[in-house]
């Protein structure tokens, strides 16, 4: 058989408009306002349907309505539909063209025990015609809508959008029509937390006590997912524990800080004030200072060393064995006596000097400034 040029030739159905039946009383003086029914004929535009003959089923035509729009002028809308039998087509064939000898022809047969012209359902019980009209000739073809938003907000996701045949569902598809696609891959950053950067935890505060820094790391691994401002690397903190507003010492006997103790709160301690406290001078073997502003200084003789020359240590907050006593400065375990003092008021005392001392300087460079003038 040569490619021959055929088209369908179709009768169009006659298509109805059903609405429920009405009583006298139900109805009386109204009447029932129909639209003519919308329905349209979808044909495909292979007339062989990739086959080399045609046969009884094609062309494969269909009808597609809609539903009609009905009312009474005296009452709601009503519950009309609009019914269309298949169209009667048969193709319409030109002679082949550009066929090589010997000369060809088309020969269009219609095959034995063909179905006859269809018909529309018949009527349910309760319906009645109320107007009728011929189908239009439509064009099947693919609606899609606008892309969604993406999946995900912080790296890919997917988007999504809907496609539609004008012929229903199917129809395009048995058309041979290709689907557009529904779905596709995507990137979005804009809701990553901290702007996509990789953000590290905070380090320690850099002061013991009062206020000072701390910082963390901050870095963009994939510069484009990093968005806005760089997220800060430093901010400032303030330590505030138990030992930034305690001072206390405990000087122990015996084994280290399992023998005798005796805690000490600032001041000055003689010897025989240490031996009535229940300290044995001649064997200080470990100690403890708690505080971050706590000092212990220790001496060799009972006054401090005022009469006599003898060892001295310093030991600030931590706690000290013989070893680390003797590292300190302390040549044996024959402490007599000590001092404790917190220089946290000292500390606050210096810095209100220098703010005092910037005020002075700064109120007399405004004379100075002043006077010139």
């Amino acid at each position: 058989v040569c490619e021959q040029n055929c088209e369908p030739r179709c009768h169009r159905p006659k298509c109805e408009t059903r609405c429920p039946k009405a009583t006298p009383a139900q109805y009386e003086k109204c009447k029932v306002e129909c639209g003519e029914p919308e329905c349209q004929m979808f044909c495909p535009k292979d007339p062989c349907q990739g086959k080399k003959t045609l046969d009884c089923n094609t062309p494969a035509c269909k009808t597609v309505c809609e539903k009609p729009k009905c009312k009474f002028t005296c009452s709601d809308d009503l519950d009309c539909t609009s019914v269309c039998p298949q169209p009667q087509c048969e193709w319409k064939c030109e002679k082949p063209t550009e066929c090589p000898k010997p000369e060809c022809r088309m020969i269009c047969e219609k095959p034995p025990n063909c179905d006859t012209a269809p018909t529309a359902k018949p009527l349910k019980e309760g319906e009645s015609v109320v107007r009728t009209e011929h189908a239009k000739k439509g064009e099947a073809k693919h609606t899609v809508g606008e892309w969604g938003q993406c999946s995900s907000q912080c790296g890919t996701g997917k988007q999504t959008r809907s496609v539609k045949c004008t012929a229903g569902d199917g129809t395009c598809s048995d058309l041979g029509m290709e689907r557009p696609a529904s779905e596709k891959s995507c990137e979005d950053y804009t809701g990553c937390k901290d702007g996509g950067y990789d953000v590290g935890p905070w380090g320690t505060c850099s002061a013991q006590c009062g206020e000072g820094t701390q910082s963390r790391n901050v870095t963009c691994s994939n510069k484009k997912k990093c968005i806005g401002d760089k997220p800060d690397t430093e901010r400032t903190c303030t330590h505030d524990a138990a030992e930034c507003h305690s001072c206390k010492a405990t000087i122990y006997g015996g084994p280290s800080f399992d023998g005798w103790s005796l805690e000490l709160k600032p001041g000055d301690y003689t010897s025989s004030t240490l031996e009535h406290m229940g300290a044995k001078c001649d064997d200080v073997s470990s100690l403890k200072v708690y505080g971050y502003y706590c000092h212990l200084k220790g001496y060799e003789f009972g006054d401090f060393n005022q009469e006599h020359n003898g060892w001295s240590a310093t030991f600030d907050r931590g706690e000290f064995k013989q070893a680390a006593m003797v590292k300190g400065g302390a040549k044996d375990n024959d402490m007599s006596s000590c001092k404790v003092w917190d220089t946290k008021d000292k500390d606050k005392a210096a810095r209100s000097g220098t703010l005092a001392s910037s005020g002075f300087f700064a109120a007399a460079l405004a004379a100075l400034v002043f006077t010139s003038k």
